[in-house]
């Protein structure tokens, strides 16, 4: 059994829908994915990488950040879904032209990349721009272009300004909001208003699962041993968010065993 073991249903869901007789298809056909009733016709059946960002956002507990942060999945958990990491990319890279997503640098330290859905990094940067009172001019001209416009993770002045015609002084805002934080001279990162409360969510849980692992006997324990194992309520993302973060990052490594799926600390 591959990674995908530790997924639940909807990918069954999802190929009963792929597999249906081609007699019975057309353009007005309507499926389930399996994803709160969520339907799309045939000629919009979602990819697997769609199907697996809408799974990794039910897993994000958007409750307990009380309204400080959309959904964020980060890019390498997908790889824990879908094995043909290629082919990920690909649809990450179709998704984001199409400005349904859009990418984010994940901090200094890691090299790897989080996603938001766009209409929610959307209301999430009116609502912070409100709260830190920029003008809603600015905040308007940065929805208008840098969101709906551009979709790539780095922005330069020269686009800035002579493209979207922002001044020196509403980029200082735009940077005051973190919805831009600097690469260089220059250039900047399109960024996430209070990415650091997810960093430090992220790296905190990140700590957590591979300490749990690492004290067990050979660095190894069955998945369904760890699901039954406290996590520590400092930890706000959850153990499920973080077993596909780590898998997708090759923290550990997943062996099927007569018992059940076996999760093991690769050496570091």
């Amino acid at each position: 059994m591959s990674k995908r073991s530790i997924v639940n249903d909807l990918y069954k869901s999802r190929k009963r829908v792929c597999t249906a007789p081609s007699s019975a298809i057309n353009e007005t056909s309507e499926f389930n994915d399996g994803l709160n009733g969520t339907s799309f016709s045939a000629a919009e059946i979602p990819s697997d990488t769609k199907v697996s960002l809408l799974h990794l956002k039910e897993l994000f507990p958007l409750e307990r950040f009380e309204g400080r942060l959309p959904v964020v999945i980060v890019k390498h958990q997908l790889y824990s879904l879908i094995n043909d990491r290629t082919a990920v990319d690909k649809e990450l890279n179709t998704l984001k032209l199409a400005n349904e997503i859009k990418l984010f640098k994940l901090g200094a330290e890691l090299d790897d990349y989080c996603i938001v859905f766009t209409k929610e990094y959307l209301d999430h940067v009116i609502k912070v721009m409100s709260e830190l009172s920029i003008s809603k001019n600015i905040c308007n001209k940065f929805v208008n272009t840098v969101i709906k416009k551009y979709t790539d993770v780095c922005i330069n002045k020269d686009t800035l300004m002579n493209e979207f015609n922002f001044t020196d002084s509403e980029i200082t805002q735009l940077v005051k909001a973190s919805v831009l934080t600097v690469r260089d001279v220059g250039n900047w990162w399109v960024a996430l208003p209070n990415a650091g409360i997810f960093m430090k969510c992220f790296l905190r849980g990140r700590k957590a699962i591979v300490t749990m692992i690492r004290k067990c006997k050979y660095r190894e324990i069955l998945q369904t041993e760890l699901e039954q194992r406290k996590w520590p309520k400092v930890c706000k993302l959850g153990l499920q968010y973080h077993m596909h973060e780590v898998i997708g990052a090759d923290l550990i490594k997943c062996i099927q065993t007569t018992s059940g799926l076996l999760l093991r600390l690769k050496d570091s």
